[in-house]
Order: structure tokens, then C-alpha cells, then sequence
């Protein structure tokens, strides 16, 4: 019963000190900031940049004309092994020149679990959470984009 008792008090302390400390200072609740953007300051901002929603929008416009918008989060992971230009790292291959077909065709074999080469095992996952429409997109972006 004694440890229940020492186990609520600190977890009272803890909500204690973020209500009286933390929270009272967030952003949201107009507490203490580093930095201030009102006034004229927040008039020149839109001035330069749009409102939030005419930022939104330019966005969805500009990924509107990539082709390659839809896989651009997927190519992170890839980029993480196969390098930002697909030149290759350590155990991991080249993807740098290689066509839209041969990519297409190695990520459907290994999302059907097949052994490829030595790393195959770590593609499997990777493919794995892939469409069909994504595995052609990012073949294509390797072919038209790393030449």
C-alpha cells in the first residue's frame, strides 16, 4: 500500500510541476516565445509569403505537376541505403542508371519474398509496404532522374 501512495504522489508531483511550469508558458496560450510575429511584423510575412492557406495551395499546385510527388516520402527510405543519387553505399547496390523495368521487376520479387542478392532479406519489408503503382513511379524516377 505504501508503494501505491509513493507512486501517486509522484505522479501528482509530475502533473503538479507541467501545470504550474510548462504549461501555463506554451505557445498556444500565449505564454512566453522567443520570437513574435503580430502587428506589422506578421502584415510584411503575408506580404512576402501568402497566407497559410495560399502557401497550402501553392504546394498542392507545385506537387500537382511532379510526376514523382506521390513517392518522394517512399524515396527517403530508399535514398537512406541506396544513396541521395542512387550511387550505391557499402552492401547496398547502385540504383543509379538502371531502367524502370529492372527496378519494377526486382521490387516485385522481392515483395514476393524472393532472394535476389545478399541483402534481400532487408528489401523484403521495404517492398513489402509497396503498390504496384508505387514500385513502377519509383522505377521511373530512377530511370528519368539518375542517369
Amino acid at each position: 500500500m505504501k508503494e501505491l501512495g509513493m507512486a501517486l504522489l509522484a505522479t501528482a508531483s509530475i502533473f503538479g510541476f507541467l501545470g504550474a511550469t510548462v504549461y501555463p508558458d506554451l505557445e498556444y496560450k500565449n505564454g512566453k516565445r522567443n520570437t513574435s510575429c503580430t502587428g506589422e511584423c506578421y502584415e510584411e510575412y503575408v506580404k512576402i509569403n501568402g497566407t497559410a492557406t495560399e502557401i497550402e495551395q501553392r504546394k498542392n499546385a507545385a506537387a500537382a505537376t511532379d510526376p514523382f510527388s506521390s513517392i518522394k516520402g517512399l524515396w527517403s527510405g530508399c535514398a537512406a541505403c541506396h544513396g541521395s543519387e542512387g550511387q550505391g553505399m557499402a552492401v547496398f547496390p547502385a540504383l543509379k542508371g538502371k531502367s524502370a523495368d529492372y527496378i519494377y521487376q526486382r521490387l516485385q520479387q522481392y515483395k514476393n519474398r524472393e532472394t535476389v542478392g545478399s541483402m534481400s532479406s532487408t528489401m523484403w519489408a521495404q517492398a513489402g509496404m509497396l503498390s504496384d503503382d508505387d514500385m513502377k513511379t519509383i522505377g521511373k524516377f530512377i530511370e528519368e532522374t539518375m542517369k
